[in-house]
């Protein structure tokens, strides 16, 4: 008789949850207001996410207290990128988005929740708290389960 062993990785699957937020700040505007509106105290992490060529700024917290890992970052950066022309000029300077979730363009930030333990009414609470800051145009939360592209969002 042959014995058959499967090996699931079910348990190094990263659980988190995620909210996404539209607005026009930048980086730094946006992580002051969701520190403000959510009483969070996120600093700009040292190394940013790095994706081949381009950087993603990476905004963080963790609270000891309640035993959570808070990550803000951004979902798409413009980068100038030269390109080459046969006409008058050899080269011409162009800018070109970049997304760190190509499957969420329209999302500007991701506000990453990471809780060793399940809290009551944490993600509505948050949701409520960012929809509450002026210039965000809206904030919802998305299943992360259904992303194709959840890798990326799995850094730390």
């Amino acid at each position: 008789m042959v014995t058959t062993h499967r090996i699931s990785t079910d348990w190094d699957e990263d659980s988190f949850k995620l909210i996404a937020l539209h607005c026009n700040l930048s980086d730094y505007a946006m992580a002051y207001h969701v520190n403000k509106a959510a009483n969070l105290k996120l600093q700009r992490r040292r190394e940013d996410l790095d994706d081949k060529t381009i950087s993603f700024p990476v905004f963080e917290w963790e609270d000891s207290i309640s035993d959570c890992h808070w990550t803000l970052v951004q979902n798409h950066i413009k980068k100038e990128e030269a390109k080459a022309d046969e006409g008058l000029f050899a080269e011409y300077l162009t800018l070109r988005n970049h997304y760190l979730m190509e499957e969420r363009k329209e999302v500007d930030y991701f506000l990453k929740i990471e809780a060793e333990q399940e809290q009551e009414g944490l993600l509505e609470h948050m949701v409520t708290a960012c929809n509450a800051i002026p210039m965000v145009l809206t904030a919802y939360k998305i299943d992360a389960e259904e992303l194709t592209t959840k890798q990326n969002l799995i850094f730390l």
